[in-house]
């Protein structure tokens, strides 16, 4: 049954995924994925969701599209930015967007946040990743974006910000722009994000 954790469907997985292709009760799917984790064949990210980390295909931002269950969201804000290489400081947590509530989550692979924005601005600026396990992720004009939103909210979270390489070829201003003028967000909250952006060479 081990083979089964070779392949690329099994990497990162829930209890669900494994007790549908073992034909196992939820219950003993359970079970038996708790004994293999107990001999280190396996670990438990969180309630219901389990890895292979020993696999060569396996990453911590993997595990991004079971950790946010029936939510929209993508990888996005500092951690996109790093991606993209446009931040050189790797951040403490994967930052992800979400239409869900804004929470943490520590686990064994990695410490995870994950932010709150509106649904309507999860319509243009996300793309596949070019992975082995494909997650959804924020382009770099868009996570860009992101920080500038959530830096104009109440609790100004990304007030301040690391340095941002702004190179053509990572980063668009056309693009930025582009995206920029289809924000569905009122006048104020624009021109707020909108100086914030020419303080930062984006616009």
């Amino acid at each position: 049954m081990l083979d089964i954790f070779n392949s690329a469907d099994f990497i990162t997985f829930t209890t669900r995924d494994y007790a549908n292709y073992t034909d196992l009760s939820m219950s003993a799917a359970s079970k038996k994925l708790s004994r293999l984790k107990d001999k280190k064949l396996l670990t438990h990210i969180t309630k219901g969701v389990w890895a292979n980390t020993s696999h060569p295909y396996f990453h911590p931002v993997s595990c991004v599209p079971y950790l946010l269950n029936k939510e929209q969201g993508y990888v996005s804000f500092l951690t996109a930015l790093h991606f993209h290489g446009m931040l050189s400081q790797i951040p403490r947590t994967i930052q992800v967007a979400t239409t869900g509530h804004s929470r943490r989550l520590a686990s064994p692979v990695a410490r995870y946040e994950f932010i709150q924005i509106k649904p309507e601005l999860m319509q243009q600026g996300i793309t596949w990743s070019e992975t082995h396990l494909p997650y959804l992720l924020a382009t770099s004009e868009k996570a860009v974006i992101d920080v500038l939103y959530i830096a104009t909210r109440k609790k100004r979270r990304f007030a301040r910000l690391p340095e941002l390489t702004l190179t053509s070829g990572v980063f668009s201003k056309r693009t930025f722009k582009q995206l920029f003028k289809q924000l569905p967000l009122s006048a104020r909250l624009l021109n707020a994000m909108r100086l914030r952006a020419e303080d930062l060479g984006a616009m």
